[in-house]
């Protein structure tokens, strides 16, 4: 009866309430905890009344360790390791002395980030995401999102602790993290499906213009910076007119530029007044009507329409009527008996 009402006195975990582990003593948390932050040596409640309580729920999305946590507050202490830790509050605040530094995060105002950290540190009544990332990946879909090859400048600086703002104008880092810390939720006890999901790289995006904000937004507005919009808008592009002939879907896409489906649906609204999929059926569509005006013996209708990445012929042929006013048969009828 005694946990049953301890827990209820803790800030809710970020995912995993349903199946969450319960801990009374600082020697379970720090063991339950240290495969996601290896470097944690130990933990010492500091709490004025009542017992020490602590909780926890942890994931893998495709190799990426997470764990939600709450507890009473603590004072804790990490050894030097190598590992990089994301620590994302969503409930309270603290404190890490690293090398003479004070470095706090505090839920709504900053997050932080923990490349290879030593320190001492204390916390009050919190709940937070802590995210073991890798740099590798983190440096791979960063470069994505900029339009250069992995590895060719260091964009993004993992030497030292970080503080990571939780908020840049009107943009919301606490929301969208509350917001993917609600699917990982959903998704929490169908683990197959998550690794589906692609929150990971979500993830990884959303941390990559926190530690650069300046690389992916402008400075006086700080909505996504146009040559980085520009740039990569050019490169989906250029995939899609490269690869008419093979299935294309928003999901490719997503990949392909590392933007969300929302974003990539703004940036072709904005530059062509059209949606992604919309642009890629005018391309198609002009495609074939260059095959078609172009057609020599032995080219039908049909095959000009598969080659061109349209699957369904009649679907194709009311398309070409709309755009160009007669059917495919009359303009490829026209060719051939030239």
């Amino acid at each position: 009866m005694q946990r049953k009402k301890l827990k209820n006195l803790l800030p809710p975990l970020a995912f995993g309430g349903r199946s969450a582990k319960i801990d009374d003593s600082t020697i379970e948390m720090l063991n339950r905890i240290l495969p996601i932050v290896p470097g944690l040596k130990e933990y010492e409640s500091i709490a004025k009344q009542g017992a020490f309580q602590h909780q926890s729920s942890f994931l893998n999305i495709n190799g990426m360790k997470m764990v939600a946590t709450a507890s009473t507050p603590i004072r804790e202490k990490l050894d030097k390791n190598e590992s990089t830790t994301l620590i994302i509050p969503f409930s309270g605040q603290g404190e890490l002395q690293i090398e003479g530094r004070t470095h706090c995060w505090e839920a709504g105002v900053n997050a932080l980030l923990l490349p290879k950290c030593m320190g001492d540190g204390e916390s009050s009544l919190r709940s937070l995401l802590i995210i073991d990332i890798d740099p590798q990946k983190l440096d791979l879909i960063s470069s994505g999102m900029l339009g250069i090859e992995p590895n060719s400048r260091n964009t993004l600086d993992l030497i030292g602790p970080q503080n990571l703002k939780l908020q840049l104008g009107r943009l919301s880092f606490e929301s969208i993290f509350r917001q993917l810390a609600n699917l990982l939720d959903q998704f929490s006890l169908q683990p197959e499906l998550l690794n589906k999901t692609e929150l990971d790289e979500n993830l990884y995006r959303n941390l990559a213009v926190m530690l650069q904000p300046e690389l992916f937004l402008d400075k006086a507005s700080l909505t996504p910076n146009r040559k980085y919009g520009r740039r990569l808008l050019d490169r989906v592009c250029d995939y899609i007119q490269s690869h008419l002939g093979q299935p294309i879907s928003i999901t490719t896409l997503e990949r392909v530029s590392n933007m969300s489906a929302r974003n990539l649906h703004y940036g072709f609204l904005k530059r062509y007044n059209t949606t992604p999929m919309r642009w890629v059926r005018a391309e198609r569509l002009a495609m074939a009507h260059g095959h078609l005006t172009s057609a020599a013996p032995g080219d039908t209708v049909t095959s000009i329409a598969l080659a061109c990445g349209f699957s369904k012929p009649a679907a194709f042929a009311d398309y070409y009527q709309k755009q160009y006013g007669e059917l495919p048969s009359i303009t490829i009828a026209r060719a051939l008996a030239r």
